[in-house]
């Protein structure tokens, strides 16, 4: 089957996008299984929960770099009561928290929980080509945003613009009082095969995933709007 290519938007029409989309057609793709492939090994890897109180995002548990990039967000992420906080304001900003794998992402994960707050805000597990806003035209072959509602896939190829790939509801709304879910990409030449927090697995595909590397794992807190829900990032890894 030809897939139609769908047009580049920015992240701020994707998620409206995404928010408009019929809920019936999204709920059918979210609640589609696909295979799941053998996944490649892990490089890095961090048990925020296990941090002392107050610590900064600075090296992963096995001793890896942490580059941390912020737009629009005062403060740096810091862990707090168990897992790493964004520190976003109540506004639009993102912080990106990234780790070079030293090889081109194939797996990318992460235990995380939502607080109260609107879907406009979300958690995006990436994978780079270089360090968002320092290094000119990042591409991904990993794009994959998660809201309290609804995941969204994509990648970039011009440096500019997400292209999105597939979208979809989950089977029921993640809980937004704290407790843990789980979540991961796991990508295969030019299909990722993602374990949504909801427990559904889905494959989605296009010969960007395949062209497109990106040795840059990157965990991205980002708020939209004012009333956006907070993320608590409990662990982290990619390989």
């Amino acid at each position: 089957m030809t897939r139609t290519p769908r047009p580049a938007v920015g992240r701020r029409t994707a998620l409206a996008l995404g928010l408009a989309a019929p809920v019936a057609l999204l709920a059918a793709c979210a609640t589609e299984t696909a295979p799941r492939p053998a996944p490649g090994p892990v490089r890095v890897r961090t048990d925020w929960s296990r941090r002392p109180e107050g610590t900064a995002a600075a090296v992963g548990d096995e001793g890896a770099p942490v580059r941390v990039v912020l737009r629009d967000a005062p403060l740096p992420p810091v862990v707090r009561t168990g897992a790493l906080v964004g520190q976003l304001p109540d506004a639009h900003g993102a912080s990106y928290v990234n780790q070079d794998v030293g090889s081109t992402v194939v797996r990318i994960g992460a235990d995380f929980a939502f607080g109260p707050g609107s879907e406009a805000g979300s958690l995006c597990l990436a994978a780079w080509t270089g360090v968002p806003y320092e290094t000119p035209a990042v591409r991904t072959h990993c794009h994959f945003v998660l809201t309290p509602a609804r995941w969204i896939y994509g990648v970039i190829e011009d440096g500019t613009s997400l292209r999105v790939i597939e979208s979809g509801t989950y089977a029921a709304a993640l809980r937004q009082d704290g407790t843990p879910c789980s979540t991961e990409a796991v990508i295969t030449g030019p299909t990722a095969s993602l374990t949504l927090p909801d427990g559904t697995t889905r494959a989605v595909s296009d010969p960007a995933i395949r062209a497109l590397g990106g040795s840059w794992a990157c965990w991205e807190f980002y708020k939209d709007t004012a009333g956006a829900a907070d993320v608590r990032l409990l662990r982290s890894w990619a390989g």
